[in-house]
């Protein structure tokens, strides 16, 4: 793996992105993160990651606002997107997955080390 991969985590739960952070950065990676959408969408204009991990539940722009911006970008819309939420409902699965995510995982239901091999599956 390129040790310059650069993973974009769009998270407003600030242990749980650093926990992702450490893990990610132990594999090899390079992380940004982003704690609200507007922050997001700034961090992928100014910088583009080669993949998002996406929770929809943020301040100022949520996850499908989020998504739904970075689809319209032409320089953005290629960047493959995970969401990793707490919404575990079909419908929400569904929305997150029409809007052009390519993998939809409930936090609940998912280890870090699931989360890693995930990330390495899209890029």
């Amino acid at each position: 793996m390129d040790k310059k991969t650069k993973v974009l985590i769009a998270e407003d739960d600030k242990f749980l992105s650093k926990l992702l952070e450490k893990k990610l950065g132990m594999e090899g990676y390079s992380v940004m993160i982003a704690y609200d959408g507007k922050e997001s969408l700034e961090m992928c204009k100014k910088d583009p990651p080669d993949i998002i991990l996406l929770d929809l539940i943020m301040p100022n722009m949520n996850g499908f606002e989020f998504l739904d911006a970075i689809k319209k970008d032409s320089k953005l819309k290629s960047i493959p997107v995970i969401i990793f939420s707490n919404l575990g409902q079909d419908d929400d699965v569904k929305k997150g997955l029409a809007a052009g995510a390519k993998d939809y995982v409930i936090k609940a239901n998912i280890s870090i080390n699931d989360i890693v091999a995930k990330i390495e599956k899209y890029l």
